[in-house]
């Protein structure tokens, strides 16, 4: 079987690459209803990259730096670099990957600072015909630089079946 983190962390940053395209949503948010509408709009667009199995469209969201950007089930990706590679590689073993969240939450720390929890199913078909169907739960930590609101830090994980 593929191991949960291939189906589930696809979707994150899990969760970009150097030279994908930059993320679409900029703004000076200033209230934390406009925080809490543009993390919302990047999770989307995450999401959205997750869903066509496209990694660097993905990875576009997420801070270059020098912390570990991704845990998932707990293995630490020490770089963005890595952490593509992982989920890139992940998204080879797919033919789809769909994300159904039942709840979400964003809490904003400051005015540059927000977490992101999310918590559902993630359904994927694997290259061999095979469906499965994965529970998860994710944390994000994003930050605004320069106008965007970008990925400083994610976790994910996903209870482990007896």
């Amino acid at each position: 079987m593929v191991r949960l983190g291939v189906a589930v962390f696809v979707a994150v940053v899990g969760s970009g690459t150097l030279l994908a395209s930059r993320p679409q949503y900029r703004s000076p948010a200033t209230s934390q209803e406009d925080i809490e509408a543009a993390i919302r709009a990047v999770q989307a667009q995450m999401q959205r990259a997750a869903e066509r199995l496209d990694a660097p469209a993905l990875y576009a969201h997420v801070v270059d730096g020098p912390t570990p950007p991704v845990i998932e089930n707990g293995q630490l990706a020490d770089t963005r670099v890595a952490a593509l590679a992982r989920t890139a590689q992940g998204f080879q073993a797919l033919t789809s990957v769909s994300y159904t969240y039942t709840r979400q939450s964003i809490t904003v720390l400051s005015a540059t600072t927000a977490l992101w929890i999310g918590v559902g199913t993630a359904s994927a078909v694997l290259a061999d015909g095979r469906t499965i169907d994965a529970p998860f739960a994710e944390s994000i930590v994003f930050v605004e630089r320069d106008g965007q609101w970008m990925v400083l830090h994610a976790h994910r994980s996903g209870p482990r079946r007896p």
